[in-house]
């Protein structure tokens, strides 16, 4: 009787550890992963999602390589009222002009079952306004080619997750020594 218990325990555990991943990591809120392609350039970086923010995302940092330059995106700004519509630019700072840029891009975000994707009717798209003339036509609206947005695990619950492993292991390798 003592082992069934055991083994129903073991298995409930299991359970809860293979759901534990799914729970945590498609979380609507955290740091997500960004990989975007547009016509004349590409983003890879991460950006903070807080679905409690009116406008989702808080923070980002990464690099936009483009056909002018490569620059670090760590701005964010967002439109002057929510009547204006639900997107985010994430750009480079320009210390040249008082809270100015001249590279970023658009995005219109949406949660879907738990994840978040771009809204595809939507303009995400790619400028540079650099002193690089030349690209001016290539760059202004670049279209948005393909992107891919995961979601950053956190430290802390991968570690409980390794613990929870680490635990059932010593479960099952236990009722093999007893048994």
């Amino acid at each position: 009787m003592k082992g069934l218990t055991m083994k129903k325990i073991a298995i409930l555990f299991a359970l809860v550890c293979g759901l534990l991943p799914q729970v945590v990591w498609a979380a609507a809120s955290g740091w997500y992963q960004l990989d975007a392609t547009w016509l004349n350039g590409s983003f890879s970086g991460q950006f903070q999602y807080d679905s409690s923010s009116s406008y989702g995302i808080v923070a980002v940092q990464g690099t936009l390589t483009d056909v002018a330059q490569t620059t670090a995106i760590s701005t964010l700004v967002y439109p002057e009222s929510a009547a204006d519509g639900a997107w985010v630019f994430l750009a480079n700072s320009n210390p040249a002009e008082v809270g100015g840029h001249d590279a970023g891009f658009y995005l219109y975000l949406l949660e879907q079952g738990g994840k978040l994707v771009l809204d595809a009717t939507a303009s995400n798209s790619l400028y540079d306004w650099s002193s690089d003339y030349a690209y001016f036509d290539q760059l202004n609206e670049s279209p948005l080619q393909s992107y891919t947005i995961t979601a950053v695990p956190e430290p802390a619950s991968a570690a409980m997750l390794l613990g929870g492993l680490a635990l059932l292991a010593g479960v099952v390798r236990r009722r093999q020594v007893v048994g």
